[in-house]
């Protein structure tokens, strides 16, 4: 089962990466495909998988909705965590998520050098952390597509669970 999700996880995510880098925006087409397949494949092999999934998905639903109400995600990255950990379900989801924080870290810092513009918003975010303010307003900064680090966190997964099991992280 784990290499037929991987691949619909794979898919899934490069769509959405497709996507968010032309248009900043995750199309609902997407997120909701997938997490709809989630689903069904996992209840296809039991109900165990069906509720583990499901439990997943209800944890990132309220942890995401809690990073998304502070202004540090988009709801479409949101979505796609969940439709994504959805898919791959516990104990997939941990490793794929840890592998998108890193991907996510290195994109930033390439989007950093890349764009002047964006030091505005490093230099905005880092004051308004140190003035303790509540979050980052949305309209003055530059958007991040996100979704390539779930792609690259994906891909990261699928690596790690054929070619390079060096790369394995252990829970």
């Amino acid at each position: 089962m784990s290499l037929i999700v991987i691949w619909l996880t794979l898919a899934g995510t490069f769509a959405a990466s497709y996507c968010d880098v032309r248009s900043r925006r995750i199309p609902n087409v997407i997120t909701g495909s997938l997490a709809l397949t989630a689903v069904i494949v996992h209840a296809f092999f039991g109900l165990w998988p069906l509720l583990q999934c499901l439990g997943v998905m209800a944890a990132l639903t309220v942890g995401g909705y809690l990073v998304y109400s502070r202004g540090g995600i988009g709801a479409g990255d949101i979505k796609l965590a969940i439709a994504g950990s959805g898919m791959l379900s516990y104990p997939l989801c941990v490793p794929f998520l840890l592998y998108t924080g890193i991907s996510g870290g290195f994109i930033a810092l390439l989007f950093l050098l890349a764009r002047a513009s964006a030091r505005t918003t490093l230099s905005r975010s880092i004051f308004m952390t140190l003035a303790g303010a509540p979050g980052i307003a949305t309209d003055k900064r530059e958007k991040l597509p996100y979704a390539v680090a779930f792609a690259l966190g994906a891909v990261l997964l699928a690596l790690s669970q054929s070619f390079a099991p060096f790369l394995r992280i252990s829970i």
